[in-house]
């Protein structure tokens, strides 16, 4: 999926070696504070790919997302800026925009050094894709309710029961998530991802669903989102 919430300073990291694929000059457009330009801030490192984060909160960073990403979406990555448009050699399309596709082609260009840093992106995990649709179904919920309330709507109608679906698909994944564990999943990084990004905004009461506070706590020790907290 992907959100309107439109960077953080320059993010060219390197992350395990071991990326099996050479890979085009990488921009990506997004916020420090978007849980989904967030995932991809996480995959990219642990992929090795170095990347050039562009902030699509001013004026230059808004305007150079809208001419290569129609909905306006992030995060949405640019590759091979120096070619012309169109496809890679490998017949990839140069503009990918939303973070499950992003994620589906990182596991496809660099599946060994992901399995190296720990996460598994296989498309045939049902469950898992299961579970992905209610963390991000919630975290929808959640980021519609904070832009609605912030543009000064009143509590109530639509805006009110995107609160209830939030709580309900909380409630739904504190009911069915596993064990915080490695090799994480794409459903594991995206609720940890979401739930930072949750507790940040103040969007839900987080701390009265047990099982998603103790995940919360192992993914937190766990260093892997270290250094791409919303903020």
């Amino acid at each position: 999926m992907g959100t309107i919430e439109g960077f953080q300073p320059s993010f060219e990291e390197g992350g395990p070696a071991g990326s099996s694929v050479a890979s085009p000059v990488v921009k990506l457009y997004g916020t420090t504070t978007s849980p989904y330009t967030r995932k991809i801030r996480i995959l990219t490192r642990a992929a090795g790919l170095p990347v050039t984060m562009v902030d699509t909160r001013t004026a230059e960073g808004a305007a150079a997302l809208a001419r290569i990403a129609p909905l306006g979406k992030v995060p949405v990555i640019e590759m091979g800026s120096s070619e012309p448009a169109g496809a890679l050699d490998d017949g990839t399309p140069r503009v990918l925009a939303e973070s499950g596709l992003i994620a589906a082609w990182l596991w496809a260009r660099h599946e060994p050094a992901l399995r190296a840093a720990g996460l598994e992106l296989p498309p045939d995990d049902w469950t898992g894709r299961v579970l992905n649709v209610v963390v991000e179904g919630a975290l929808d919920a959640a980021i519609n309710r904070f832009y609605l309330l912030r543009d000064k709507l009143p509590d109530q109608g639509y805006v009110s029961r995107q609160a209830d679906r939030v709580a309900t698909a909380l409630a739904w994944i504190d009911a069915h998530v596993p064990a915080f564990a490695r090799p994480l999943s794409g459903a594991t990084l995206s609720l940890g991802c979401a739930l930072d990004w949750i507790v940040f905004r103040g969007m839900a009461d987080v701390p009265r669903f047990g099982r998603l506070v103790a995940f919360r706590e192992a993914w937190t020790a766990s260093g892997v989102g270290a250094g791409t907290e919303p903020g």
